[in-house]
């Protein structure tokens, strides 16, 4: 049997001495991958609307270990998220690694949903993620870095009552190849996942009836809702050097949903 070469597995997938920014890490999936990103030996920045809130955060990430930084940021705000981008490389020098986490997930049908809404969901998930992504490739110009976009299978997969959030991942997944594109020259490269129903604190109460939860959990081939957790290994991939020859892509981790109810089945 071929010993198992771990150098080789810590250089793929390790972060060692790498920055890492990610947005919307106060709970649910921002969290299991701040966690996971310094787990795998990155200096991680963290942002919420209200820095106090990453408290919990923090402490979880000094018992790791983790060189950390909480930060208040907008999303809707542009003079926000320069001054977060611009705080993580006053800290450490750089920034490699930007992970766009942080949404609004509106459940309305589109003839209730207001304007304000309508605009809510899009500026925080398609603008901010522009404008974040923006800023973070300023400051990875000439040295590379990686981008990775927070998608949702139903930017794909149509689903009643999510117009204006299934329109905003849409766009999203079509903003990272675009960037892709026009930033490889630099280094940058741009991927995104795309998530199923995943188990957050914010959506236990959306699956508390079990007959919501089985009628979601049929239409997934795997047999489960998805956990933050499982998220983690498509971003470390994303996020280093085992993922270098990968940009414009998203990654589904939907436990099979996109190929079967998600694809028409």
């Amino acid at each position: 049997m071929t010993p198992l070469d771990r150098d080789r597995l810590v250089s793929l997938f390790g972060l060692e001495g790498r920055v890492a920014l990610v947005t919307g890490a106060r709970q649910g999936i921002g969290r299991a991958l701040a966690l996971g990103l310094a787990r795998a030996g990155a200096h991680v920045a963290t942002t919420a609307r209200d820095a106090a809130s990453l408290s919990d955060l923090a402490r979880e990430l000094d018992e790791l270990g983790s060189e950390h930084a909480e930060l208040g940021l907008e999303l809707r705000d542009p003079a926000s998220i320069d001054a977060a981008v611009a705080a993580v490389v006053e800290r450490w020098g750089r920034l490699d690694v930007l992970v766009n986490n942080a949404g609004v997930p509106l459940r309305k049908d589109a003839l209730e949903t207001t304007v304000e809404e309508w605009d809510e969901v899009l500026e925080t998930n398609l603008r901010g993620a522009f404008l974040m992504s923006r800023a973070a490739a300023h400051a990875m110009a000439g040295s590379g870095g990686r981008i990775v976009n927070v998608s949702s299978t139903f930017a794909r997969a149509p689903v009643a009552s999510r117009s204006a959030y299934a329109a905003s991942k849409a766009a999203l997944e079509q903003l990272t190849r675009v960037l892709a594109l026009e930033w490889a020259s630099l280094g940058i490269t741009v991927n995104a996942v795309a998530p199923t129903t995943i188990v957050t604190e914010s959506r236990r109460d959306l699956f508390a009836d079990p007959a919501a939860r089985d009628a979601r959990v049929r239409e997934i081939p795997l047999g489960r809702l998805g956990d933050a957790e499982d998220l983690v290994g498509a971003v470390l991939l994303l996020a280093g050097d085992a993922g270098r020859f990968m940009t414009g892509t998203t990654i589904a981790v939907d436990g099979g949903y996109s190929v079967g109810r998600g694809a028409g089945g």
